[in-house]
């Protein structure tokens, strides 16, 4: 015997019984919950599990994290297995697909029985994007509308208007917003940019745009793209003027690397949801912001809402106490520790966000009612089972616009029109 084996063998034959030692969680109910995010919002989750597991000695809650890039997949894969955790959250863009699939249990006969769960607690949007036919299927989180954040040092040194000013006084419009852009679009003396007044917003940050010049991305039905109607394509030609005609946002090129992030100081405003909040107030050190609503178009004034879902597999073991978990996750206390506390998103109960501690605006952004504003006047995107689908399809071709290879907002709609109706009459793929 060599003197490593004889050094190692007392711990190769204790292994053994490492490995047998009492469970920790004997006698109580294990149930799963998988989720994606950044590490901040992992680490708030982990410790929610903690509180909840700490509070209900009857229940242990294993908090799966998996990384946004694999989460989509793996999701779908566990659903099909019958493998999934008791309780997990999906983005909305895919809910509608895997509903139709019959993956999600019917939480309908949960919540009639629960007298503590109020529908008109929430706000109406944040039920119907979990309800089918009347039924639901999961409840809301991390919900909240589209907003830009604007750099109010700049504006001020360009001699310009703070915008939340245009706002109240209705002039926060396109072409408002057309003229700050460019006004904070600033070039050196060899003519090399180096700050830019905004960005092409990317889908469905855009989607604002098109409703806001009375367009609309799909028909009632579900049935037609309306890309190639005149109301669609100005708002198609506005957001790729933004680049290429007022050249006030930058070319793909230009952006590489982050040169023009929000963050860096050299962007004067920046379309995006509420949830940047906790990174702006990190990152953010050498300059004044603030947030204000997307601009009113020539027809209409609406953002876009949206939120994530947490939901229970149609073949969950333990549906009692997967609904007792998703109450407390969506619960009073838990919303003012998520969205009031570190503003990670918006609030889906009306009392949270109404109130006094939401609207604490000591920290950036000090217009917190913009975030308000967004979800009242907010409107849904068509989301339907077949959105991946003809969304990507619509993409491809409304790539060359954005990257301008294709000018003309007409033939890149009706491009997408026709991409979108093709995928529309043929079967379903996914």
């Amino acid at each position: 015997m060599t003197r490593l084996t004889s050094l190692l063998l007392p711990f190769v034959a204790a292994l053994p019984l490492l490995s047998c030692g009492p469970d920790p969680y004997a006698g109580k109910i294990k149930i799963r919950y998988m989720a994606w995010g950044n590490p901040e919002q992992l680490a708030l989750e982990q410790k929610l599990c903690d509180k909840f597991n700490e509070e209900n000695p009857d229940v242990h809650v294993d908090f799966l994290k998996v990384p946004g890039s694999a989460y989509g997949n793996k999701s779908v894969v566990m659903l099909a297995s019958d493998t999934a955790p008791d309780v997990l959250r999906v983005d909305h863009y895919n809910f509608a697909n895997l509903q139709n699939k019959r993956f999600f249990l019917d939480l309908t006969p949960f919540a009639d029985k629960d007298p503590t769960f109020n529908r008109k607690d929430f706000f109406p949007q944040t039920i119907d994007e979990c309800t089918v036919n009347g039924r639901l299927y999961g409840l809301n989180v991390l919900f909240g509308g589209n907003v830009v954040y604007y750099n109010k040092t700049l504006m001020r040194e360009a001699g310009l208007e703070d915008p939340y000013k245009l706002w109240q006084e209705h002039r926060w419009t396109y072409d408002a917003f057309v003229q700050y852009a460019q006004a904070l679009t600033k070039k050196d003396a060899s003519g090399r940019y180096v700050q830019f007044g905004t960005t092409m917003p990317p889908f469905p940050q855009w989607v604002p745009m098109v409703w806001g010049f009375g367009g609309r991305m799909i028909d009632d039905a579900h049935k037609h793209s309306l890309l190639d109607q005149p109301e669609a394509e100005a708002g198609l030609q506005f957001v790729a003027d933004l680049r290429y005609k007022y050249m006030c946002a930058p070319t793909p090129a230009q952006a590489a690397n982050s040169a023009f992030s929000f963050e860096s100081g050299k962007m004067g405003m920046y379309f995006d949801w509420m949830g940047m909040t906790p990174r702006f107030r990190n990152v953010v050190k050498s300059f004044e912001w603030d947030v204000v609503p997307i601009p009113s178009g020539p027809k209409s004034h609406q953002t876009t809402v949206k939120g994530n879902q947490i939901v229970v597999p149609a073949n969950c073991a333990h549906p009692e106490i997967a609904w007792r978990f998703m109450r407390f996750l969506t619960g009073p206390e838990v919303e003012n520790l998520l969205y009031v506390k570190n503003r990670r998103c918006f609030p889906t109960r009306k009392a949270v966000a109404y109130s006094k501690e939401f609207s604490d605006g000591s920290l950036p952004p000090s217009q917190i009612h913009i975030f308000i504003d967004a979800v009242e006047d907010g409107r849904q995107l068509p989301i339907d089972d077949r959105w991946a689908e003809w969304t990507q399809a619509m993409n491809d071709q409304l790539d060359r616009l954005w990257n301008g290879t294709e000018r003309d907002a007409k033939v890149a709609g009706k491009r997408a029109a026709d991409a979108v109706n093709k995928v529309l009459s043929e079967e379903p793929g996914w």
